[in-house]
């Protein structure tokens, strides 16, 4: 927490620097801080699009500018350059941090789950790019793997996506604006829970 709360201390106060400090930021090597920096860098992205990282670089970093509305602008208020704000961000990687403890989470090809079978204990949750939107750097076939998975492991296997996978599919209910990068969309994507 310490590192994370050094990139949010060397945030600009100039909500319109933003952008050139992220891009700044982005274009060093990953280095050893990749875990505490990620959040900061993603909070960022524009349209929340995925950034990963390729190497030891980042990429798909391109960041959004702080913005007003105009007189023809649809859309009314401002839009801030970072998504959730610092502190909201800090406030959640904290609870994270806290609630997680004994938590084991694998940072890896989610294909390699499919090797061994997980300890009976697991639970496994996936979020993948929702169907018909932007791609992450990486994909799979979502009904090949949980065909697979359920060959290999006995843990329950949640899988989060745009449109529900199974009859019993829970349609998650979130608040927040409707809109999209545009202001245009007349409603927000749904995210819907299917678990095997």
């Amino acid at each position: 927490m310490d590192v994370f709360d050094q990139f949010l201390s060397e945030l600009p106060s100039d909500k319109r620097e933003f952008k050139s400090h992220m891009s700044a930021l982005s274009t060093l090597p990953v280095g050893d801080h990749e875990v505490e920096l990620y959040p900061v860098l993603q909070a960022c992205s524009f349209g929340g699009k995925q950034i990963w990282r390729k190497g030891d670089r980042w990429a798909n970093a391109c960041f959004r500018d702080y913005w007003e509305p105009t007189a023809t602008s649809i859309r009314r208020s401002h839009a801030n350059p970072m998504q959730p704000s610092p502190i909201e961000l800090r406030r959640r990687i904290d609870a994270l941090v806290n609630g997680m403890k004994g938590v084991t989470c694998l940072n890896m090809d989610i294909m390699t789950l499919l090797n061994d079978p997980l300890p009976s204990n697991a639970i496994v949750y996936v979020d993948p790019p929702y169907q018909s939107t932007t791609g992450y750097a990486f994909g799979f076939d979502i009904p090949s793997f949980i065909n697979r998975f359920r060959e290999v492991n006995h843990a329950p296997l949640f899988i989060s996506e745009g449109v529900p996978l199974n009859d019993s599919a829970l349609l998650l209910t979130f608040g927040g604006a409707k809109g999209g990068i545009s202001g245009n969309r007349k409603g927000k994507h749904e995210e819907w829970l299917s678990r095997f």
